[in-house]
């Protein structure tokens, strides 16, 4: 069975210093102004003994001194939940349990002791028993992050994953920045995706679309030929389906195969005249052949389908630069910056034009953040394959290790293709 996060709950010591260890000292403080019974004197020495053994990590001595608390004081929730967490702590699963339900028992709102009943019954496989406390222990305090992420991982075991997912894009949006949070959405959207390409298969192995899908697999992997086959298979069984053709002429021009693309394009653009992306990559072969007359014509109809098509305006600059005409290149690598300002090979033209029109101020400053963001570019670099299927055009790819200045300054006409 598919498993999110393992048979491991979300735990952190902060949820154990918020809900546990601590909870009862504050019962028991009030009482030393006043006449106490010694009952109530032992009880505190129990539970101060149980909090000190605790914190130095001795969770048998802990269990007993609460133990010892309870003979004493049987009714009180917080001593329950305080043993059930030395016991969670300890590893003994069914004890704690035990501990949490008679917490909630004695006290239905006792937040720590719902969280932490339903993180014992998703550590020992018991799903099911787990969806109650861990939604009441959101019901107690919507901003319980914990409680999000082991209820999505419960209903997830379950096979509830369209539960799991409303469970996690809730948290997502109190926990926008969460890695946690991130990393489990992400990871069921990747669960979700997968099981539905397994039915697709399943449902018809040989249409357009699921050959269009292994096509788009190969080529997330670089498998250009193979990926260009699927493509291929997919056109014969229907020759008239947008983005097809666009797909097999892409594989075509990351191979370098600038004819066969072109060819691709052109028929993209018959089936779908709207698809930017097949005009930009026409108007970007055609900057490479150097026939810049129409590598303009295509590359200005690119920016008006969609007007923040940054790898546009970015060959429209580089026209410019093989051209001569360096204020006009100027404003187009601006408006690259404008809409892509973390991407640096924008300030690498940048310079060179800035080199061009005499203003070494300029070209030492936009070196200067070609290199930073060059460098934070590496730093955040992905895991492959870390988007799946995903498939995309970003500027990433043209950087100035493949645009080597010439020796008047220039650059060579065309970056290595974008993914």
């Amino acid at each position: 069975m598919y498993r999110q996060v393992g048979a491991t709950s979300f735990l952190s010591l902060r949820t154990v210093k918020l809900f546990g260890l601590t909870s009862l000292l504050l019962c028991f403080l009030p009482l030393a102004s006043v006449a106490q019974s010694n009952r109530d004197r032992q009880v505190e020495q129990h539970f101060l003994a149980a909090k000190e053994a605790a914190k130095a990590g001795n969770y048998e001595r802990a269990a007993d001194e609460y133990q010892a608390a309870l003979k004493l004081a049987p009714t009180v929730p917080e001593l329950y939940n305080d043993l059930g967490l030395v016991y969670y702590l300890s590893g003994k699963n069914t004890q704690a349990i035990n501990a949490f339900e008679q917490a909630v028992k004695l006290k239905p709102d006792l937040l720590g002791a719902n969280l932490f009943l339903g993180m014992a019954y998703l550590r020992t496989n018991q799903y099911e028993k787990s969806l109650a406390p861990l939604r009441k222990a959101i019901s107690l305090d919507p901003k319980m992050r914990q409680a999000y992420l082991n209820l999505s991982v419960s209903y997830s075991e379950l096979g509830k994953y369209e539960d799991a997912l409303r469970v996690l894009q809730q948290a997502a949006k109190l926990f926008p920045n969460d890695v946690e949070v991130l990393y489990s959405l992400g990871k069921l959207y990747t669960r979700l995706m997968t099981d539905t390409f397994k039915k697709m298969a399943l449902v018809s192995p040989d249409s357009y679309r699921y050959h269009q899908l292994l096509g788009e697999s190969y080529e997330v992997r670089n498998e250009m030929p193979a990926a260009s086959a699927e493509y291929k298979k997919a056109l014969e069984r229907n020759p008239n389906a947008p983005v097809l053709h666009y797909s097999l002429g892409n594989a075509f021009w990351k191979e370098g195969q600038f004819a066969e693309a072109e060819a691709e394009f052109k028929k993209e653009l018959q089936v779908s005249p709207e698809n930017d992306l097949a005009t930009w990559k026409l108007g970007n072969i055609y900057l490479d052949q150097r026939q810049y007359a129409k590598a303009l014509v295509f590359l200005q109809e690119a920016v008006q389908q969609k007007p923040d098509l940054a790898q546009a305006y970015r060959d429209l600059g580089r026209v410019y630069m093989q051209t001569n005409d360096y204020p006009r290149a100027v404003l187009y690598l601006k408006k690259v910056i404008q809409l892509s300002p973390d991407e640096p090979s924008a300030h690498y033209l940048l310079a060179q034009t800035y080199r061009k029109l005499g203003k070494n101020e300029e070209v030492k400053t936009e070196m200067e953040l070609f290199a930073k963001l060059k460098k934070a570019q590496n730093e955040r670099a992905m895991p492959p394959d870390i988007t799946g299927l995903e498939s995309n055009d970003e500027l990433k790819g043209s950087l100035p290790e493949n645009l080597p200045a010439t020796g008047n300054g220039s650059v060579s006409p065309r970056p290595s293709p974008a993914n």
